[in-house]
């Protein structure tokens, strides 16, 4: 039998069914169950800058040996524009605007929940405060 999730805020026109391969497929990368438990604190669209700094941060705070941050910003920003956010998008479960830069999460955080929990996220901690101390990017003026 195959799992079909409804996407709850396209009810106006013909909705999205997301499959479990999906979203399992959603999941297979860290950064983008990063973005997805960082969206699921979110109840309005969030600044990519602000999403990749929140994956800088957590990767750092995840990472066991000596973490170099020189790059690793600006490395995270370009993976999500051209590959995380673009996947995402296709399957259904965010809206990235490339003129805004903007990031909304399309589904109810409900829908993500057990996919985080599988995925050993801790959604309900997640620190959603962007610090622009944490990395070395000039702050937002």
């Amino acid at each position: 039998m195959k799992t079909q999730t409804r996407n709850p805020t396209d009810e106006a026109t013909e909705t999205r069914l997301i499959d479990a391969t999906d979203l399992f497929d959603a999941f297979a990368v860290l950064r983008r169950q990063y973005a997805l438990a960082s969206l699921s604190q979110h109840q309005s669209p969030v600044p990519i800058t602000d999403l990749a700094r929140f994956i800088a941060r957590r990767e750092r705070e995840a990472a066991t040996g000596p973490y170099a941050m020189d790059d690793q910003y600006e490395r995270i920003l370009v993976d999500l524009c051209h590959v995380h956010l673009p996947k995402l998008a296709d399957i259904g479960l965010l809206r990235y605007d490339t003129d805004t830069e903007l990031v909304e999460l399309l589904v109810d955080t409900h829908v993500l929940v057990p996919y985080l929990e599988l995925a050993d996220i801790d959604y309900l901690t997640v620190d959603v405060s962007v610090d622009d101390t944490d990395t070395d990017t000039p702050p937002s003026a």
